[in-house]
């Protein structure tokens, strides 16, 4: 009997274990949380709460159909606070990697006729039928892969918690008017399954995942404009 009961109990921790795993794969990156403090961009900032980009706002009349171009531009990191060795190096490698994301996956939808990366250092493309996409990092904290799953417990933080936000703003390339804003962040302590650098381009892969989803809405009509 008392062997039995040993037994069930090591198939009961296996089945908590494996079920944090699998709880892990089920979401990509930290959960999304609500932004703190967006400032926006010119005359418009981010209020309306939106089911995939975090908070948005979209001018009056802002009809997408009128420009078939779009121009992705690096979002640098702006984030001012004291950071890691691994921090500092994310700020360097995050921006082109988020670009790409959002590249590839926009290029994917067909929501718009043609999607240009602006690499780092070339001036933003201007003229008309086309629009910006620009943005900035303004938090970017790795946290740590020291928090573990502890059964019947539930998640132990042992280290900092993963923070991201980015704010972004679509832009007439010919006018230089702010459009539409966005503001989305991710936060949450690595479940200690993946190292920080992972989890954090996860969370970002997630960031461009969303932000895409709100921009094929928002190319179908979809969205809400502000009054």
């Amino acid at each position: 009997m008392l062997m039995a009961r040993q037994t069930w109990w090591r198939w009961a921790l296996v089945v908590v274990a494996l079920s944090a795993v699998c709880a892990g794969c089920s979401t990509l990156g930290a959960a999304q949380q609500a932004p703190v403090n967006p400032v926006g961009t010119a005359d418009l900032k981010p209020t309306q709460p939106d089911p995939s980009a975090g908070l948005v706002t979209v001018r009056s009349g802002f009809d997408v159909k009128k420009y078939p171009a779009l121009a992705i531009l690096v979002f640098p990191v702006t984030d001012s606070g004291v950071m890691s060795k691994e921090e500092a190096k994310l700020t360097v490698s995050i921006p082109p990697y988020f670009q790409l994301q959002i590249v590839q996956r926009l290029r994917a939808t067909n929501a718009f006729a043609r999607v240009d990366l602006v690499k780092e250092g070339d001036p933003a493309p201007n003229g008309g039928g086309l629009l910006r996409l620009e943005g900035r990092i303004t938090r970017l904290a790795a946290g740590d892969d020291t928090s573990a799953w502890v059964p019947f417990s539930g998640y132990s933080r042992l280290g900092d918690r993963m923070k991201a936000q980015i704010e972004t703003s679509l832009v007439d390339a010919q006018t230089g008017q702010v459009l539409a804003v966005t503001a989305d962040r991710r936060e949450a302590p690595n479940s200690g399954f993946q190292t920080a650098e992972s989890y954090v381009e996860e969370s970002f892969q997630a960031m461009a995942r969303d932000l895409v989803l709100f921009l094929e809405r928002l190319a179908k009509g979809e969205v809400a404009r502000s009054n």
